[in-house]
């Protein structure tokens, strides 16, 4: 494609057509020397097959033209067979035949080349008028063969100053590059590997490749340009970092305020021995101890969404769980994977919390998965006394519930994070059921 990027209205670069147009008038003065020599001569066989050269290189490089140019051809070697050899009513029939027929090459020549050069026209269009960037590299060699406008304005480039030049020089990134090839050798096509491209002057842009082979000696890619995400996605982080000090500097001091309010009741407490005033303090001291207990909670919290979602096999996960000595754990979680926020151990913490705290009589607890359409769902499945209709939902809300309230909202919090839903679907008095629904491209087995 690398001849269309400056000439979309003609077939050729210029200087090809003009190589091509050279070729072509001396095809024709040439099969004229030839026909003359030959008919001098008495060889009436050879140069007729001389006219098919010129015939072929106008039907092809200037389609538009080429019948008209192959009538002229043949009328060319029509007029000089009648000119420079004695009237033969045999020869002037051959010559008759032969215009046709070079007449015809022509026509047959031209219309299958500008049904050829009309499709390449269109992938040429497509190519540089496409919102994606665009390049394309050589298999053996890495050198880029080809680039439309989109990608080189993409680094801060021309088209003509990254032709021939290598991969290395817009993936500089060793580990990336090798980690990219290494990819579409193994697989033969590759979809959004996030890479970071170098640009002009040491400017980069990230952005989002994807690559196949057209054949055996060519790889086409196309790349999305993620830079800005990137920079608001790094912006956040640095944001939840700072709010995660901030917020770890300000539990530490509220902690040794508390402490120093325990210290403080237990001087109260000596000082006033009478009974009322002691019950006073003791609803004091519990008070400040659920403050202490919801600082605490308050740490959970705070490292959600501050992390990169990972592949985690649930597997793994559910063999963690502490399970009461009382309530046999039955887990069929063979090799899936999920993408989802590293707190998701928590999820299955706080579920294995919700069956013993709120089943009462919980004695096994049943974790399996099956697909559904092309989602994955995970079921967590107990014995105990199950939910209430009319609280399935609620049970989610912040506060809602026996003790702090909060389990199954945190529950919610994470799963979202990826995507990830969960509801609950048992029935009242037979045991709690959720069914945690993961999407189309966050689970693989």
């Amino acid at each position: 494609m690398g001849d269309f990027q400056n000439t979309s209205m003609s077939l050729f670069s210029y200087q090809k057509q003009i190589l091509y147009d050279i070729s072509t008038i001396t095809s024709i003065v040439v099969a004229i020397i030839v026909t003359y020599v030959c008919l001098k001569n008495g060889i009436y066989e050879v140069f007729p097959y001389f006219y098919l050269i010129p015939v072929v290189l106008i039907a092809y490089t200037r389609p538009k033209f080429g019948i008209y140019g192959t009538v002229l051809i043949g009328w060319l070697y029509f007029v000089l067979v009648y000119f420079w050899e004695i009237p033969d009513s045999q020869l002037f029939t051959l010559a008759t035949i032969r215009f046709y027929l070079f007449v015809s090459i022509g026509v047959l020549v031209s219309v299958f080349s500008q049904e050829y050069w009309k499709g390449q026209e269109t992938k040429n269009t497509l190519y540089n008028h496409s919102q994606a960037g665009i390049f394309s590299i050589n298999t053996k060699t890495l050198e880029i063969t080809d680039v439309n406008r989109k990608f080189a304005q993409m680094i801060g480039c021309e088209c003509g100053d990254l032709i021939k030049k290598n991969l290395s020089s817009i993936i500089s990134g060793s580990a990336e590059r090798k980690s990219f090839l290494a990819k579409l050798d193994d697989f033969s096509r590759v979809e959004d590997i996030e890479v970071y491209l170098s640009g002009r002057d040491g400017l980069g842009r990230w952005a989002l490749i994807s690559a196949s082979h057209i054949d055996e000696e060519n790889i086409v890619c196309t790349v999305v340009d993620i830079n800005d995400q990137k920079e608001t996605q790094h912006s956040l982080m640095l944001a939840n970092r700072k709010l995660h000090l901030l917020s770890t500097i300000t539990r530490h001091d509220i902690f040794n305020k508390l402490t120093s309010t325990y210290g403080y009741l237990d001087l109260l407490r000596l000082k006033c021995p009478d009974p009322v005033p002691s019950d006073y303090i003791s609803k004091l001291e519990d008070t400040t101890k659920e403050i202490q207990n919801l600082i605490a909670e308050t740490q959970v919290y705070q490292d959600l969404g501050t992390q990169e979602p990972l592949w985690l096999e649930l597997d793994k996960l559910t063999k963690t769980l502490r399970v009461p000595a009382t309530v046999a754990l039955n887990v069929n979680l063979k090799d899936v994977e999920v993408l989802a926020d590293p707190m998701l151990k928590k999820v299955f913490s706080n579920l294995l919390d919700n069956s013993f705290r709120h089943g009462e009589h919980v004695t096994e607890i049943r974790v399996s998965f099956h697909k559904s359409d092309e989602d994955l769902v995970v079921v967590w499945e107990d014995n105990g006394i199950g939910i209430a209709d009319d609280e399935k939902e609620r049970i989610f809300d912040w506060g809602f519930g026996k003790n702090t309230g909060h389990g199954m909202f945190l529950i919610r919090e994470i799963l979202s994070l990826t995507n990830i839903t969960i509801k609950e679907t048992g029935e009242s008095r037979k045991g709690a059921r959720f069914e945690i629904t993961v999407p189309r491209g966050s689970f693989r087995m």
